[in-house]
């Protein structure tokens, strides 16, 4: 997206930017299975944007999915009407059941924590650089 605030952030700073929304619903997601752990009968959900995001990703400028004014405009089975990611939020499949009917695994869980918290410092980690190199280009750019 060149149009974004007169060119300075791209589409990849776009995608960056998504990512870090999705990670941060995904520790929500993450967060609920693991207070539920003890909760009898709970299912662990999950949480997946990566298909979404790579489509995003991969695609040229002209594949960006589009935002329309109404939801009836365009059918996407990755983007909302407003061209926000659509996430998907399901109930994880598991092959161990305890007595009790819950499916929280909190070794699992805690894992996926990690990994999610590591990938979200690492994007903002990027967003910080990019912010930094404008705010250089700010105050310096004016010298030679």
């Amino acid at each position: 997206m060149s149009s974004l605030i007169g060119g300075m952030f791209t589409r990849g700073d776009q995608i960056k930017m998504a990512a870090l929304d999705m990670r941060l619903e995904r520790q929500n997601v993450l967060n609920g299975n693991i207070a539920n752990a003890e909760t009898p009968g709970y299912r662990a959900l999950g949480y997946d944007f990566e298909e979404q995001l790579q489509a995003l990703a991969g695609g040229d400028e002209e594949s960006m999915p589009m935002k329309a004014a109404d939801p009836r405009h365009f059918r996407s089975d990755l983007v909302e009407a407003d061209g926000t990611l659509q996430a998907e939020v399901y109930v994880r499949p598991t092959e161990s059941v305890g007595q009790d009917g819950n499916t929280v695994d909190v070794d699992k869980e805690m894992g996926d924590m990690a990994q999610n918290q590591i990938l979200y410092k690492a994007t903002v980690e990027l967003i910080n650089k990019k912010l930094a190199t404008l705010k250089y280009a700010i105050a310096n750019g004016g010298q030679v």
